[in-house]
């Protein structure tokens, strides 16, 4: 019990004072909370790459009709079906922005890929939509500390 009473009072302050911020981030909760976003931004960064693919398969075979087989209405009829891709891989990019974005990564993607003046998306939605994500990793960072920029000295 003596024990009790010979700690000073600056450790007992110390017990009491807040903790810096820093020290209060939970990485694991936040972690947690970027990988629910994860299976959304998978499931939708599918579609996109499927329409990707498609395209590039009805261009692939517009090619070859043309001049392997030299067949003008396979070819145009190919041409008919990778516009109509086309709008379906616009529709899916758009679609994808809108999913909410689980890293940094994603968010960069966002960026570039609204680039594209022809999405079914205006520029002010996604720019709503990127800061929203940006806030939310933002809120969760999975690290207490954050990046250091790596300069020409951490390299030797």
């Amino acid at each position: 019990m003596r024990r009790l009473w010979r700690c000073g009072f600056a450790e007992v302050q110390q017990c009491l004072d807040p903790l810096p911020d820093a020290v209060l981030i939970d990485t694991h909760h936040n972690q947690l909370m970027r990988q629910a976003r994860r299976l959304p931004w998978r499931k939708a960064d599918a579609v996109t790459s499927l329409t990707i693919a498609e395209m590039a398969y009805l261009h692939a075979k517009r090619i070859h009709a043309m001049y392997v087989l030299e067949d003008e209405d396979k070819s145009g009829s190919y041409s008919d079906q990778r516009t109509i891709s086309v709008d379906r891989k616009r529709q899916a990019v758009a679609d994808q922005i809108r999913v909410p974005a689980p890293d940094v990564l994603a968010v960069q993607w966002k960026r570039e890929a609204a680039k594209d003046r022809y999405l079914p998306i205006g520029a002010d939605e996604v720019a709503k939509l990127i800061a929203a994500d940006e806030a939310v990793l933002a809120a969760h960072p999975i690290t207490k500390q954050p990046r250091r920029k790596r300069g020409r000295s951490d390299h030797h």
